[in-house]
């Protein structure tokens, strides 16, 4: 099936592992995550990346300079967080809160916050996430047609999408964002993900299958169809059927 920039990438896939970094390197970034209140955020997850620049060597080729690192970091209590150690680089931060309903920063609230770290600097930031209307998609799947990512179980850890029939998401303005399978018991299989209280989005359906709506009528793939109004809601609720 045909593969889709999400704004909701498994953070694995973006978010590099730790380097460990030499007491010299000194420089720091440190913060605060809050929610749409301002209220500080617990338990938080802070992603950070360093970002590599592009200049040309002496042959004509770019080559990326610049260290590579990124890992992450939870908020305490108080909704800090710090990180030490941080050679000079910008950097690429967001926040990730810990309920299903929380929308990350970078992909609905700021946008991703930048960095510019300069040697033994401290740089002090703001994030924010905000509370969110959780989509539920319901789906019934009494054939056990559906293989979607989160049934591919590959060796080397990473997904692959070449034996994927089915996925389900959501475009808001010019943005595609999946949901993700969260439960599946028997036939029904359930996939979320969060919106913004004041946002209406359209449903989009990436698969071969064939697919009904609550009203049994067939609803067009691969194409944005049905709206979905968060209405402020906590919770807005989708059935669908492969019959």
């Amino acid at each position: 099936m045909p593969r889709l920039q999400s704004i909701l990438i498994p953070l694995g896939l973006i978010w590099l592992p730790t380097v460990v970094l030499g007491a010299d390197q000194g420089g720091a970034i440190s913060g605060v995550v809050l929610d749409d209140k301002g209220a500080p955020v617990s338990n938080a997850l802070v992603l950070y990346r360093s970002v590599q620049s592009m200049v040309r060597s002496a042959n004509g080729h770019l080559v990326a300079t610049g260290p590579l690192l990124g890992s992450g970091v939870k908020t305490g209590a108080d909704g800090k967080f710090a990180v030490g150690g941080l050679p000079a680089a910008t950097y690429h931060l967001c926040a990730y809160g810990s309920k299903n309903t929380d929308l990350g920063s970078c992909e609905w609230v700021q946008g991703t916050m930048r960095v510019d770290l300069a040697a033994g600097q401290t740089a002090q930031v703001n994030l924010q996430i905000a509370e969110g209307t959780l989509l539920t998609f319901q789906v019934q799947d009494p054939k056990q047609q559906v293989v979607d990512l989160e049934s591919l179980r590959v060796a080397s850890g990473k997904p692959s999408v070449s034996a994927a029939n089915f996925a389900i998401g959501v475009w808001a303005g010019t943005r595609y964002a999946r949901a993700t399978l969260v439960s599946t018991t028997g036939a029904t299989r359930r996939y979320q993900l969060a919106i913004p209280k004041t946002a209406a989005v359209r449903l989009y359906l990436d698969t071969s299958l064939h697919v009904l709506d609550g009203s049994a009528m067939s609803l067009p793939v691969r194409a944005p169809s049905t709206t979905l109004a968060a209405a402020g809601q906590a919770e807005v609720i989708t059935y669908l059927t492969i019959p």
